[in-house]
């Protein structure tokens, strides 16, 4: 974890001025993490949070030097199926609006007004999962 942590504040704080209090909270204690590694490094992270069916992903980060690879693709899929076998029927997530061509090319939809987390403008996005 603490190399998750270390990629989180790296991308986070350090990359996207995330003050660094906010970073990591009580979430962290309960949420399924996932990493990718390469190399014994992190280079890629997420949480996922149930909430009954609903799985809500967050603290997606890719290492800036993975970011082309195709990381951050994986760990959703991943997540997805994560979630889907813990009986979740969708996922959430608060997108980044300069990541949200990202999700939408995998499939979330956006809903609701731009919102700020973090000091940086976010979307909520969801998409159904395949039962």
């Amino acid at each position: 974890m603490s190399a998750v942590y270390a990629l989180r504040h790296n991308v986070f704080v350090v990359e996207q001025g995330v003050p660094e209090e906010i970073e990591v909270d009580e979430d962290d204690m309960v949420a399924t993490h996932l990493a990718a590694v390469s190399d014994g490094h992190v280079i890629g992270t997420l949480r996922i949070l149930l909430h009954g069916r609903t799985a809500k992903i967050g603290r997606m980060a890719v290492s800036a030097s993975s970011r082309t690879e195709g990381i951050g693709r994986e760990l959703m899929e991943s997540a997805a199926t994560t979630a889907s076998s813990r009986g979740a029927e969708e996922i959430i997530l608060g997108a980044q609006l300069t990541a949200y061509g990202f999700y939408k090319r995998l499939g979330y939809m956006e809903e609701g007004a731009v919102f700020d987390d973090g000091g940086t403008p976010h979307v909520m996005m969801r998409k159904k999962l395949q039962l």
